[in-house]
């Protein structure tokens, strides 16, 4: 090479190979394994919608924390992360001193006086900084947790005898206090060393805040941050001792000085003060401001490379999805008509999307519906969803006014669990009316039933229909009247006809229906086999199922 070439870095490895802040990383994921990475792990078995009531709720509860589908938006926000983690580390390198310039420099601001201090003048930033911006319930924070779940918080380089942190995630405090910001920080480095003692050590003594914002950069180089998440960015806007200003201008030298990359995450209102007191910041651009909008509902697009195959919407990719996951016993068939109408009820919020549909599920399966309806969009977004009414609202209306004015409200937490323990309660005490109405054989028909597998609802109507045309019915006659139904041998309309002291002739079939006295002689964990034995042993026959853990209580609390 002569004197005019210069030198090309040409591979990953030319670039971060060298560098033990960076190989020490996970390696660097393409598309397939970050799809892999981010979708929820949550299994769905179709046989699960045979499960009892109270099963389904839980399984169905599930769905807010366990699901989710990866969007082209997640795998943007994947790869600038990686990107803005590893690039930050590149002028931080240990093995050729650029670390300790930094730590150097971070030192010397806490004497400024001492003017042979800035010789270690710091290696020049290869840190950048990115916003996002997004509504609440948008997935922004969801999503951010996701990404950073792959990487391990700390590393420990024992032959360099230093801790690394990874990354470090921190909420911005409601009163925009600069003091608690700092708390913030100091309690987060503590919970991810496990060994410090940061928050206890600075925020109890007299240190004011531009000497806890110099401590915070200190320990920032020490154990070489590699990525800072400021969430709830908006609180900011307090202009109360122009605590924003203050704090921005800091998080632009951590960037443009300590090397160390910032993403800021908040709603709209965030939008306005970063454009407003970060706009002449030399790397307040860096990777750009993602803008999180909720999904459109766009119908599927002709692929122009391949004609005969169609582009679905995010929209139709996420609720494809969801769609799924139906915990009722009559699934139903996603169409346009469900589609719009869920759009309608959650102006494309994911939050409210996973939501609603959980609670309509929940409500379906409680009061014995067991499908999901337009209708049932509607009375549950109308009774479950009223405190975000004005906000989707306003979405609904296309106003720019109405939108701006609602833009920055976090939507309100709707609370699956609390629904769940609701609807469970009312289905046991359903169940109790229902036992105190039909008598007592009603709780052991329903718990017989289903301990063999029965459906839930099949199972109440049946025994409530066989209770009330037969009351005075003994327990095995009834349910032999009611398996006889559920297992086809009996006529379809068997129990809607009364009984008769001389019952007509039944027609001849081919199938021989075993007599009584017979039952003993079926296998072990037949139904009949426990009444030939609890005839023999002289006890309830209930009682011997339950002693066998046949059983399920429909009243049992499940939550506490």
């Amino acid at each position: 090479m002569n004197n005019n070439e210069v030198a090309v870095n040409t591979s990953i490895e030319d670039i971060y190979g060298d560098n033990p802040l960076i190989t020490q990383l996970p390696p660097i994921l393409d598309t397939k394994s970050v799809i892999k990475h981010l979708r929820g792990k949550l299994k769905f078995l179709p046989k699960q919608r045979f499960y009892a009531q109270q099963e389904r709720i839980h399984l169905i509860a599930q769905l807010p924390h366990d699901f989710f589908q990866p969007l082209t938006k997640h795998l943007s926000l994947e790869q600038k992360i990686s990107i803005m983690i590893r690039q930050g580390y590149v002028s931080r390198n240990i093995t050729n001193g650029d670390r300790n310039r930094h730590l150097h420099a971070a030192f010397q601001q806490l004497e400024p006086s001492n003017e042979s201090s800035y010789r270690y003048a710091p290696p020049e930033s290869t840190a950048t900084s990115m916003s996002i911006i997004g509504c609440s319930g948008s997935g922004k924070t969801t999503t951010m947790n996701k990404i950073l779940r792959y990487y391990p918080q700390v590393i420990e380089h024992r032959e360099l005898g230093l801790k690394q942190i990874v990354y470090l995630k921190i909420d911005c405090p409601h009163d925009s206090s600069l003091k608690n910001l700092c708390s913030n920080f100091f309690r987060a480095v503590d919970l991810a060393l496990g060994d410090t003692n940061f928050e206890h050590r600075f925020t109890r003594s007299r240190l004011n805040v531009n000497a806890m914002l110099q401590q915070m950069k200190i320990i920032a180089n020490n154990y070489s941050i590699g990525l800072l998440i400021i969430d709830e960015i908006q609180h900011l806007n307090t202009k109360k001792s122009g605590g924003a200003e203050i704090i921005l201008n800091f998080f632009v030298t951590l960037v443009n000085v300590a090397s160390i990359p910032i993403v800021m995450i908040g709603t709209p209102k965030a939008n306005e003060i970063l454009q407003e007191d970060l706009r002449s910041a030399r790397r307040s651009a860096g990777l750009g401001s993602l803008i999180w909008e909720p999904m459109r509902n766009e119908a599927p697009t002709p692929d122009l490379s391949t004609p005969d195959q169609m582009i679905i919407s995010e929209w139709y990719a996420f609720t494809n999805t969801l769609w799924q996951y139906q915990w009722v016993q009559q699934p139903a068939e996603l169409t346009d008509e469900l589609r719009n109408t869920w759009y309608y009820y959650t102006q494309g919020i994911p939050d409210l999307v996973v939501k609603l549909f959980c609670l309509m599920q929940i409500h379906a399966i409680t009061i014995g519906l067991e499908k999901i309806t337009s209708e049932l969009f509607k009375k549950v977004y109308e009774e479950q969803l009223q405190p975000v009414h004005d906000i989707l609202d306003a979405l609904r209306s296309g106003n720019p006014t109405r939108i701006a004015r609602y833009s920055d409200l976090t939507i309100p937490q709707v609370q699956i669990e609390e629904y769940v323990e609701q609807q469970r309660f009312k289905a046991a005490l359903k169940t109790e009316i229902q036992r105190k109405d039909l008598g007592p054989h009603y709780s052991t028909l329903i718990g017989m039933l289903t301990a063999l597998g029965h459906p839930a609802a099949t199972i109440d109507l049946h025994v409530t229909t066989a209770l009330k045309k037969y009351p005075n019915e003994n327990l095995q006659v009834l349910l032999q009247h009611i398996l006889e139904v559920l297992d086809g041998s009996g006529a379809k309309d068997k129990l809607d006809k009364p009984q008769t002291t001389t019952p007509a002739r039944k027609p001849r079939t081919s199938r021989k229906v075993m007599k009584v006295e017979e039952w003993k002689s079926t296998e072990t964990n037949d139904l009949r086999n426990f009444f030939s034995q609890a005839q023999e042993q002289d006890v309830d026959v209930y009682e011997l199922l339950k002693s066998s853990h046949y059983l399920f209580d429909p009243t049992r609390p499940i939550l506490h």
